[in-house]
């Protein structure tokens, strides 16, 4: 008798929890109060990125970074806006394809990725379409492109739909006896130099009407000249605003200098390679977003380091930094990027200041979590999500690291 009641007891409390459960998630699924904000708008009612808010001061270049000292203090995020957090995140990774050619991918610049489709990009690019019934070569529509293209400056392509076929590819890379339907020219409208002007858009355009003619083709143009322009400075508000750098410095806890070899240790045992530019990277091979997920650089003038001069070698402090734009979920990337700061210091006898040389508390590491999950969830509601295709591409994510 006892073990029925002890059974009985157990079932209720299933059934508790289970109606619990549900209520909850019925209630994460419910529409939103307020419409998600469309492409190419920013939210009228959220302005807290802004640098006046988020206290980032310009580095070299454009990009921006983040400093603990803000007035607004780190705000616990209500119940329901973590579990929608989390449930996200699980469902893309749930969701996310697996990489079954990780190390065997060619040279960015190479041959084609086999089965990938390369096509325009709607967010960031303006495009001239040239449809057509027949086929057309690749080396005849490549040759005209190619006679044209040294006028532009941005970034730009030629797509082609392969005859009878679904797959879209970038004729460079390409065979020469590769046949087209449809062809699509791109002009990328925004790049670290700036938004593509007039003078540029108007050459990009004769190129496309030149393309056409040669190939007795029409043109469709998704959009006006007028609109590539607005979508061009609208593209530029949006680098500008969220091309955020985070970072954290480590120096020693006394006068001492780190020796050269015990940084090596000390990186390396923390999972990071010597590459790129000499500094130290953690390679991003899981995720989508940047190849790198945080970098490791010398502290003095954020150099790289002498890979035949360790024991030689030595300097007065590090720094840890990441592109948030580029880092996929970049809240949590940050996160990681703090624990493996921790993991240096404590290695090599130092402690952690913040970008402004000031010391940097776990207090000071929540507040720029939570600056860093704003421009999340802003770049969200903008349409180019951080860490996507897009945000690379608009981020030159390839040359800086």
């Amino acid at each position: 008798m006892d073990l029925q009641y002890a059974l009985l007891f157990i079932g209720i409390v299933i059934v508790a929890v289970v109606a619990l459960t549900t209520y909850d998630m019925a209630r994460l699924r419910q529409p939103r109060s307020r419409p998600d904000v469309p492409v190419g708008k920013f939210p009228e009612d959220e302005t807290s990125v802004r640098p006046s808010v988020l206290s980032a001061t310009r580095e070299a270049g454009s990009e921006k970074i983040l400093r603990p000292d803000v007035e607004v203090a780190p705000r616990e995020a209500p119940r329901q806006q973590v579990l929608l957090k989390e449930i996200r995140r699980l469902e893309e990774v749930a969701t996310m394809p697996l990489d079954l050619t990780a190390g065997l991918r060619p040279s960015r610049h190479g041959r084609a990725e086999p089965g990938r489709q390369y096509l325009s990009d709607e967010k960031i690019d303006f495009v001239i379409n040239l449809p057509g019934d027949q086929p057309v070569a690749r080396d005849a529509a490549l040759g005209v492109f190619k006679q044209h293209e040294y006028k532009l400056n941005k970034a730009r392509h030629l797509y082609g739909l392969h005859f009878r076929t679904e797959h879209w590819s970038d004729l460079q890379l390409d065979s020469s006896s590769t046949q087209y339907g449809d062809l699509t020219l791109a002009i990328q409208l925004v790049d670290p130099k700036g938004p593509v002007d007039e003078s540029e858009l108007t050459t990009f355009t004769e190129i496309g009407l030149q393309l056409a003619d040669a190939l007795h083709r029409p043109t469709k143009l998704p959009l006006t000249f007028e609109q590539g322009l607005t979508r061009a400075r609208e593209l530029q508000e949006f680098c500008d605003t969220y091309d955020v750098i985070a970072g954290i410095h480590i120096v020693p806890n006394t006068e001492t200098a780190f020796p050269g070899r015990a940084v090596e240790m000390a990186a390396r045992h923390a999972g990071m390679e010597l590459g790129a530019m000499n500094i130290f990277h953690m390679k991003n091979t899981v995720a989508p977003g940047s190849r790198f997920l945080f970098s490791l650089a010398n502290l003095h003038e954020s150099s790289g380091f002498d890979p035949n001069a360790w024991d030689s070698f030595e300097t007065p402090g590090l720094t840890l930094f990441m592109s948030v734009p580029c880092a996929y979920h970049p809240g949590a990337l940050f996160d990681k990027m703090a624990a493996t700061a921790k993991e240096i210091a404590d290695t090599l006898g130092g402690r952690l200041q913040d970008q402004n040389r000031r010391p940097l508390t776990d207090k000071g590491i929540a507040v720029i979590h939570h600056q860093i999950e704003d421009i999340e969830e802003k770049m969200r509601a903008f349409g180019i999500p951080p860490g996507s295709e897009t945000a690379l591409k608009l981020f030159n994510e390839s040359a800086t690291l």
